[in-house]
C-alpha cells in the first residue's frame, strides 16, 4: 500500500513537471520572434549589433564602448536598412506613431499668394474742390478761417468788396427799370452776377432793395472739410485767386506701394484687404482700380490705388495701413505645404513616402522650389502630382536618416566614407596589450574633460550672443520708429558687450578668420558712434547686422524666435539683411517711410 502511494506521488510530480515545462518553454515561436525583433532592430546586414553615439551619429561600430570624439557611452542603433531603395528609411508602426509622422499629397491647383504691401490713406481727388475769387477785390471778412472746418454747400465762406461788382449791381438796377421794354438787356445784367457765382437769393435781394451792396458773400459750392485756407482779412485778391480747398471725405483713396518683384502679380480688379492701427479690429476690403504704369525711381516701387467708402469718417488722410493682395496663378501649379520643406543653404529637401511598400518607407529628395503661395510652395522640379510628402515629423525623420547613414540635410552623399564602420573603428581602437588599453581609457577620459571645457566655453559664447542680440534688437526697434536718440542709447550697451567680451572672440579655435570678423564688427560700431544723423547710423547698422549674422553662423547660435529678413532697396539698392524677433516685417533701414519693405528669408534654428 505504501509502495503504491509512493509511485502515485512520483507520477503526479512527473506530470506536473511536464505541464510546467510546456508552459514555460513550449512557446518556442514566441521566443524566437522576440529574438528576431531585437536582431532586426539593432543589427546590420551581417547580423552584427550596431552601436552609435547619440551626439555623433556618424560613429557606427559592432561592439559597445566609448565614442572616440566625445567619450560618451555608445548605444545600440536602430536598423533601418530594409528598403530596396538604398536611401529608403523604413519605419515600424510604433516608430511612426512615436515620431508623429503625417503626410500630404502633392496637388495641382491654382496657387493663391498673399502679397503684403504698405499703404497710406489719401484724399480722393475726384472729391476735391477749390473756392476761387472770380473778380478782383479785397476780402472784408472770413466766416471760415481755419482748416478742418466742415462746411455745407451754399454756406458763407467770406465777403469781398470789388469795384467791378459794385458796377455790375448798378447795371442790374438800371436794366431792371426797363426790363419790360428791354428784357434781353436785363437778363444779361443778371446773368453776369450769376456767372460770378453770387447766390440767386443775393441777386434777388439787391434787385428788391434797389440798393447796391458794398460787399457780397462768397459761398461754398460743395459740402466737405476745409483742407486749406489761402486768404486773410483785408487781403487783396485777383480774379482766379485760390481762397479755399474743400474735400469731401465720404470716400477716400488708399495708395499702396508694390515692389518690383511683385509687379507682375497684381492686376486691376484684384481684391485686397487692409487694416490700420487707428481702427483696431476692423478689416476693410476693396479692389484695385488703378496701377501706375511708371516705377518710382527713388523708391523702386509702383503705386496702386483703391477707392474705399469712408463710413463714419473713420479713415483719415495720411493714415498708414497694411494691405494684403490675393494674387492667383493663371494655370494650376504643383503645390506642397511649407512645413514639408527642409532648408539647408541652397538645397530644398523633402521626405517622400514610397508607394506600395510592406512597411512605411520614406526617402529624402532634393527639389527645386518656385515662389511661396501663402502656406504653400510652388514645386518647379523634383515631385509629381499624387506623391505624398511628410509635413509633420520631418526633423525626426531627418535625424533617423543621419543615424542610418542615408541621404539627409547634413549628408547629401551617403556612403561616401564620412561614416566610420564598426570594423574600421575596431581595428583602430582595439589593442591586445594592457598598457595600450590603459592609454585608450586615458584618452576617453581626456575626451570627456575636453568636452566639458568646450561646453563651458560654448555656454559663455551663448550668453555673450544672447546679450548682443538683445541690445541689437533694441537698436533695430528704435530705427524702425525713426528714434535716433534711442538707437544711440542701445548702441552704447551693444558696444560695451562687444568690447568687454573681446577676449572670447580671440579664442584659438576661431583663429585669424574670426578675429578679422570681430575687427569688422568693431569698425561698424565705431562708424555708428560717429554718426551725426539717423541716415549715417543706418548705413553703419547694415554692417553691424552683417557681422552679427556672421557671428551667429560661426558659433552655431540657436534661438527659438529669430528671423533673418531682407530689404532689396537698402544699401543703395544692393540689398541688406537684418535680424528680427518677429516674422512681421518692420524695416529699420527706412523706418516709417517704408515700414513694410522686405521679406523674411529664414528662421534661425
Amino acid at each position: 500500500m505504501n509502495t503504491f502511494k509512493t509511485y502515485l506521488i512520483f507520477a503526479l510530480v512527473g506530470i506536473s513537471g511536464i505541464v510546467i515545462g510546456a508552459v514555460l518553454f513550449g512557446n518556442d515561436s514566441t521566443s524566437h520572434s522576440m529574438e528576431e525583433h531585437i536582431a532586426e532592430t539593432h543589427t546590420n546586414e551581417l547580423g552584427e549589433v550596431v552601436y552609435t553615439c547619440s551626439m555623433h551619429p556618424q560613429i557606427r561600430q559592432n561592439e559597445p564602448g566609448n565614442c572616440p570624439i566625445c567619450g560618451m557611452d555608445l548605444i545600440e542603433a536602430e536598423n533601418n536598412f530594409e528598403s530596396a531603395n538604398p536611401n529608403g528609411l523604413v519605419m515600424s508602426k510604433a516608430a511612426l506613431a512615436l515620431a508623429e509622422i503625417e503626410t500630404t499629397s502633392v496637388v495641382s491647383a491654382i496657387a493663391i499668394e498673399q502679397i503684403r504691401v504698405p499703404g497710406k490713406i489719401s484724399i480722393n481727388k475726384n472729391n476735391s474742390s477749390s473756392v476761387t475769387s472770380h473778380l478782383k477785390g479785397r476780402i472784408i471778412d472770413l466766416y471760415v478761417d481755419f482748416e478742418g472746418a466742415f462746411v455745407q454747400k451754399g454756406q458763407r465762406m467770406a465777403s469781398i468788396y470789388s469795384p467791378e461788382l459794385v458796377a455790375a449791381q448798378q447795371e442790374l438796377l438800371e436794366t431792371a427799370k426797363v426790363k419790360t421794354q428791354n428784357p434781353t438787356l436785363y437778363e444779361a445784367a443778371r446773368r453776369k452776377l450769376e456767372l460770378w457765382e453770387l447766390p440767386v437769393s443775393t441777386i434777388n435781394k439787391i434787385e428788391a432793395s434797389e440798393q447796391v451792396m458794398e460787399s457780397v458773400d462768397i459761398v461754398s459750392p460743395v459740402s466737405g472739410y476745409v483742407q486749406s485756407v489761402f486768404v486773410d482779412r483785408e487781403q487783396h485778391v485777383m480774379a482766379g485767386s485760390m481762397m479755399y480747398q474743400i474735400v469731401d471725405l465720404s470716400s477716400v483713396w488708399v495708395m499702396f506701394d508694390i515692389y518690383e518683384q511683385d509687379i507682375a502679380k497684381v492686376e486691376e480688379g484684384n481684391e485686397l484687404s487692409f487694416i490700420t492701427t487707428a481702427v483696431p479690429g476692423d478689416t476693410f476690403t476693396s479692389t484695385i482700380d488703378y496701377i501706375d504704369p511708371i516705377v518710382a525711381n527713388d523708391r523702386r516701387v509702383i503705386e496702386i490705388r483703391s477707392e474705399v467708402p469712408n463710413v463714419g469718417n473713420r479713415l483719415k488722410p495720411n493714415m498708414l495701413v497694411e494691405g494684403v493682395i490675393e494674387s492667383s496663378s493663371k494655370e494650376p501649379k504643383l503645390l506642397i505645404p511649407t512645413s514639408a520643406v527642409l532648408w539647408t543653404g541652397k538645397r530644398s529637401l523633402v521626405f517622400v513616402q514610397e508607394p506600395n511598400t510592406a512597411k512605411p518607407t520614406f526617402t529624402a529628395r532634393e527639389i527645386v522650389l518656385g515662389e511661396r503661395a501663402g502656406d504653400q510652395y510652388i514645386v518647379v522640379e523634383g515631385l509629381a502630382e499624387g506623391e505624398r510628402v511628410v509635413t509633420n515629423g520631418t526633423f525626426k525623420l531627418d535625424s533617423a536618416a543621419q543615424l542610418a547613414d542615408k541621404r539627409s540635410m547634413m549628408n547629401p552623399s551617403p556612403g561616401s566614407g564620412n561614416n566610420q564602420t564598426g570594423h574600421e573603428h575596431h581595428a583602430s581602437t582595439t589593442n591586445t596589450e594592457g598598457n595600450q588599453a590603459s592609454s585608450v581609457d586615458h584618452s576617453n577620459h581626456q575626451h570627456r574633460e575636453n568636452s566639458m571645457a568646450e561646453d563651458q566655453q560654448q555656454h559663455k559664447h551663448t550668453e555673450h550672443l544672447d546679450s548682443l542680440v538683445a541690445h541689437y534688437l533694441e537698436m533695430k526697434d528704435a530705427l524702425v520708429a525713426d528714434d535716433f536718440e534711442a538707437a544711440q542709447t542701445a548702441l552704447v550697451k551693444f558696444a560695451q558687450e562687444a568690447r568687454t567680451n573681446d577676449e572670447m572672440n580671440n579664442h584659438e579655435e576661431h583663429g585669424d578668420k574670426h578675429r578679422n570678423h570681430h575687427g569688422k564688427m568693431l569698425e561698424a560700431i565705431a562708424s555708428a558712434e560717429d554718426a551725426i544723423s539717423i541716415e549715417e547710423f543706418r548705413d553703419a547698422f547694415i554692417n553691424i547686422s552683417k557681422e552679427l549674422l556672421t557671428a551667429i553662423e560661426n558659433q552655431d547660435y540657436q534661438h527659438p524666435s529669430l528671423f533673418v529678413q531682407f530689404c532689396p532697396m537698402a544699401n543703395n539698392n544692393k540689398g541688406a539683411q537684418w535680424i528680427s524677433n518677429t516674422e512681421t516685417i518692420a524695416n529699420p533701414f527706412y523706418g516709417q517711410m517704408m515700414h513694410n519693405c522686405g521679406e523674411t528669408v529664414t528662421k534661425i534654428e
